[in-house]
Parts: C-alpha cells; sequence; structure tokens
C-alpha cells in the first residue's frame, strides 16, 4: 500500500495536513439495514430471570434489542437490508455479480444463505458464499469482497452480515440472553477505475479518493472455547444435550471482555497508522456493537474522543455480523456518515477472530 506522502497545499494546519497516496479496488455505493419488528426490552428478562433493566443497562449499555419470530431465517431477514442496499447504490439486483454473506446462523447447513438471498433476490449467475467468522464475519467478508474485486472476479459485490442469536442463546442464561439481538445490514462494494482509484488520500483540488485504503485480518485458533455455540458434526444435537441445554451459545464473558478491548485498540491503530495516517485524521471508528464498556474503554485506549466512537448497541444489542452494516447504513441515513468521512472499522468474534479496515466513505 503506501509508503510516500503528499502534501495538501490547501489543508496546511489542519488534520489533513500530510496525506499518503493510496491506491483502492474498490468502494462502498450504497447500504441498507433491516430489523425485526419484535421489540424485546429489558423488562422481558427481568419478568422471569433474577436481573433488572438497570443491571442489564449498567453492564451493557443495552435498553432493547430484536427478535425474529416464527421461521425467518437469515435469507429472508437480509432481504430488505440487501435491496435498500443496491437502491441506494442506484444499481438493479441483476447487476450483481457476486453476493459474499457472513453469519453463523444460515438458512440450513447448505446451500449457502448467499445462495438463498441470490434466490430472493432473483439474481442469476455470478458468485455466492457464505463466510464465518463469527462477530468478525461482516470485516472478513468485506476484505474477501474487495480481494474478489481486485482479481477481476466480480465488479458489483454485496456484502452482507445476519445473524439470527434468539435462536441459538439459552433463553435461561442471564449472561448472554440479555445481549443478542437479531438484524441484517448490506453494502453494495465497486470496482473502482481510473481517477477513482489511485492518488492522494485527499487531493489538493479537493476530490477524493473513496474506497478501501487498507485492512487486516487475525485470527487465533486457541481461543475456540471461549466464545463457541458447540453443535454440529464434532457435537450433534442428541435427546440429551437437548435437555441439558448443551448445544447453545458459551461465553467466558471476563476473557471475551478483555482480549476484545485488547484486539480492537491494536488492529485499529495498526492499520490506521501502519498505512501512513494518524488516529486523528479518522472521523468515524465503526467497531462491532458488542457492549458500550467495550467500545468506550477501546476509545479510552486509543486516546479517540467519544464521539468519534459511533454506537446504537443501546437498540439493537449485539447483532453479531451484522451490527457493523446496520450501523454503517443507520449513521448514513441520519448524515453523520457523509461522502468523503474516513471510518475504521473493526470487530472481535469467536474463534477468537479479528479484522479492521480503513477506507473513505
Amino acid at each position: 500500500m503506501n509508503a510516500e506522502l503528499a502534501q495538501n497545499p490547501e489543508a496546511k494546519g489542519d488534520k489533513h495536513e500530510a496525506f499518503p497516496v493510496v491506491s483502492v479496488n474498490s468502494r462502498i455505493a450504497g447500504s441498507g439495514m433491516h430489523v425485526p419488528e419484535r421489540v424485546i426490552p429489558n423488562s422481558h428478562f427481568a419478568s422471569y430471570l433474577e436481573t433488572s433493566d438497570e443491571w442489564i443497562r449498567d453492564r451493557t449499555g443495552i435498553s432493547e434489542r430484536r427478535w425474529v419470530e416464527g421461521t425467518v431465517g437469515a435469507s429472508e431477514l437480509a432481504e430488505p437490508a440487501a435491496r435498500r442496499a443496491i437502491a441506494r447504490a442506484g444499481l438493479k439486483p441483476e447487476q450483481i455479480d457476486g453476493i459474499v454473506f457472513a453469519t453463523v446462523t444460515p438458512d440450513y447447513v447448505f446451500p449457502s444463505s448467499a445462495c438463498f438471498l441470490q434466490q430472493r433476490l432473483g439474481i442469476s449467475g455470478g458468485l455466492a458464499f457464505d463466510v464465518n467468522a463469527v462477530c468478525s464475519g461482516f470485516v472478513y467478508a468485506l476484505v474477501t469482497a474487495d480481494a474478489l474485486i481486485a482479481k477481476g472476479l466480480c465488479r458489483r459485490v454485496l456484502v452482507v452480515g445476519a445473524d439470527i442469536y434468539s435462536k441459538i442463546i439459552n433463553h435461561n442464561d442471564r449472561r448472554t440472553c440479555v445481549l443478542f439481538g437479531d438484524g441484517a445490514g448490506a453494502v453494495v462494494l465497486v470496482a473502482a477505475g481510473g481517477d477513482e482509484a489511485t492518488g492522494s488520500a485527499v487531493t489538493g483540488g479537493g476530490g477524493m479518493i473513496r474506497g478501501i485504503y487498507a485492512s487486516e485480518l487475525g485470527a487465533d485458533g486457541s481461543g475456540t472455547d471461549i466464545l463457541c455455540t458447540p453443535m454440529g458434526t464434532a457435537a450433534p444435537a442428541t435427546p440429551d444435550s437437548l435437555l441439558t441445554d448443551a448445544h447453545y451459545l458459551r461465553m467466558e464473558g471476563r476473557e471475551v471482555f478483555k482480549l476484545a478491548v485488547r484486539r480492537l485498540a491494536e488492529i485499529n491503530q495498526h492499520v490506521i497508522e501502519a498505512n501512513g495516517f494518524s488516529l486523528e485524521q479518522v472521523d468515524y471508528f465503526v467497531s462491532h456493537q458488542a457492549n458500550r464498556r467495550i467500545l468506550q474503554a477501546m476509545g479510552k485506549n486509543l486516546g479517540i474522543p467519544d464521539e468519534k466512537v459511533l454506537m446504537n448497541v443501546e437498540r439493537y444489542g449485539n447483532t453479531s455480523a451484522a451490527s457493523i452494516p446496520i450501523l454503517l447504513a443507520e449513521a448514513e441515513e441520519q448524515g453523520t456518515l457523509t461522502k468523503g468521512s474516513l471510518v475504521a472499522l473493526s470487530a472481535f468474534g469467536g474463534g477468537v477472530t479479528w479484522g479492521a479496515v480503513l477506507l473513505r466513505w
């Protein structure tokens, strides 16, 4: 990526005094989100568990979340978000030539939820597959889509994050059931070409190179047991496991908290500073919405103002792979994210996995 720095004579004295020279493969052209209508307030859990609204809000920052009803699957939940993202990109579904779908709650074991979504959108042809990196899933999917575009395999990729955790949590485990919500978010990533693809991050004429500037992914399989849902070929569901709730989500909360705060701070700093930018130049940090305390601790470790760390965890809870695209779409809709905003995305999830992307909106 970029070792050279370009000077902008029109911006001396402000945070954009020096800009890296960047080369991008793709940019986000549209975003969309969708959450179920059913609202689950904290009082729902207080009605049958030893907990309270105050206890949940104080420890997590969550006031409510959304849960699906009936047999809604990941692709059905994702369809409205996908259609909004495609429309905002000025495209029609048939112009999408790739779908990368991040989820750990797919419609079926197979086919992929990406193929089900492709069918729902009336798309035939192109590629479609799922990505499983848990709460880091959207970042993994976005980096994968950018690489597909870079290799010339696609030009317009729908990148989706959608999860339905209400179906994999133990509703009697107050340590975990209060945390998670259901939701879907999507962006359309399109190929950048010509003058869009290379130049100073902010040019002297006031133009901007928009797109993905840098990315980084990581994993540490030694942490598989601190956040997992133990049901699959190595742990098939049995009458006994169903009776003992052995197949539901498990989490070592304190260990996850410590790792998430450390990894999020580290990967944000590295993906920003290793590519010639400074933390001060970033307009907004959009991180996985797991817990308000995690996000606040990350911001404190990075030394960035609270207003730069965007949050909506209060209204939706932890929506896993959907949390970043939901927040992006909502921030764009509200006018917080505007053309030219420099944004750092980051996530930490089961596996354990982590990832970050620096992009110009």
